[in-house]
């Protein structure tokens, strides 16, 4: 499943604060552009608009991450699974830790058929790894990249998904993260974990986008309750034609001379939900996180919230 979309090709020519349970959008600035970010339950602010890593190798992944850092980005995204690290590790060596937000994944489960203690045993095994490639003593969020593939998150999965949530909970006691969560997580894996943690998920990294709607299968208002931010990864809907040049988002998009694109990425982000994407073009980069100087209006999130097209579903793994 596509977890970002570049916009290498795209074309990008021109054309609120929210409250919820535990959760607080704060508007502040950088040096180089805004940087608006949103504060998880634990007190972390996390910024709203992260750079990502999927699809790239090593060198690629390098040259994208010091274009990101030097275009104003903080946040960068990466995982176990992108077999990148080393390359993201490279372009944030040398740097001041405390300058950039840097988020990774752990595997999923995979053992099949799925053993709790293996579970448990592999999770340490990414987390040394990740540290390891990415040259750095603790990470500001790490992710469970999905839960298990096959078979949902009941039954035998339960238990061992909740092998390794209490890994990934000793590597917040222990400080190697700052910030713990998951990503393509389903009301049921939530009530899953919910039976045994000590520590609920911060954060959950999802596909989202114009086209399925502002709610997706109730997902954002379950996590709002709980307290758990959403993060939208794919907000192009895998370079959809409707959100990339689509007749609605360019004409919203030339009243504020900005592009499809940019109109795309602020739908998220007025929702208040932090937004993942990812280019090799440093215009391209720029376009993407100069997307808070500008406000859409009621009417104009209402339409779009009303788009049925591209469609989408939160996870490729589960349902609620």
């Amino acid at each position: 499943p596509l977890h970002y979309i570049s916009t290498d090709s795209l074309t990008h020519s021109p054309a609120k604060k929210r409250m919820g349970f535990l959760a607080l959008v704060l508007i502040s600035t950088s040096a180089a552009a805004l940087d608006p970010t949103v504060r998880l339950y634990n007190n972390v602010e996390m910024p709203m608009v992260g750079a990502g890593t999927w699809q790239y190798d090593s060198d690629t992944a390098y040259n994208s991450v010091v274009s990101a850092l030097k275009l104003g980005y903080t946040h960068i995204d990466t995982a176990n699974d992108y077999g990148n690290q080393d390359g993201v590790g490279r372009a944030l060596a040398g740097r001041n830790r405390s300058s950039y937000f840097l988020t990774t994944k752990i595997p999923g489960c995979k053992v099949n058929p799925l053993n709790p203690g293996a579970c448990y045993k592999d999770a340490h095994k990414a987390l040394a790894q990740d540290m390891s490639l990415l040259g750095v003593d603790y990470v500001d969020l790490m992710l469970v990249h999905f839960p298990p593939l096959v078979g949902g998150c009941g039954g035998q999965n339960c238990k061992a998904m909740q092998a390794q949530w209490r890994a990934v909970e000793e590597m917040y006691k222990n400080k190697t993260a700052r910030a713990i969560g998951v990503s393509n997580f389903c009301q049921s894996c939530f009530e899953c974990l919910n039976a045994t943690q000590t520590i609920l998920p911060m954060v959950n990294q999802v596909a989202y986008h114009i086209g399925m709607g502002p709610d997706p299968e109730g997902l954002f208002s379950y996590a709002k309750k709980l307290g758990v931010v959403m993060q939208a990864y794919s907000p192009l809907g895998n370079g959809s034609p409707d959100l990339i040049h689509g007749d609605l988002t360019t004409a919203i998009g030339a009243k504020y001379n900005k592009s499809s694109v940019q109109v795309a990425l602020k739908w998220v982000a007025q929702h208040g939900i932090p937004l993942l994407t990812k280019s090799t073009s440093e215009q391209y980069l720029a376009d993407d996180i100069a997307i808070f100087d500008f406000e859409l209006s009621q009417e104009e999130m209402t339409k779009l919230d009303a788009q049925t097209s591209p469609s989408g579903r939160p996870s490729f793994t589960c349902k609620a």
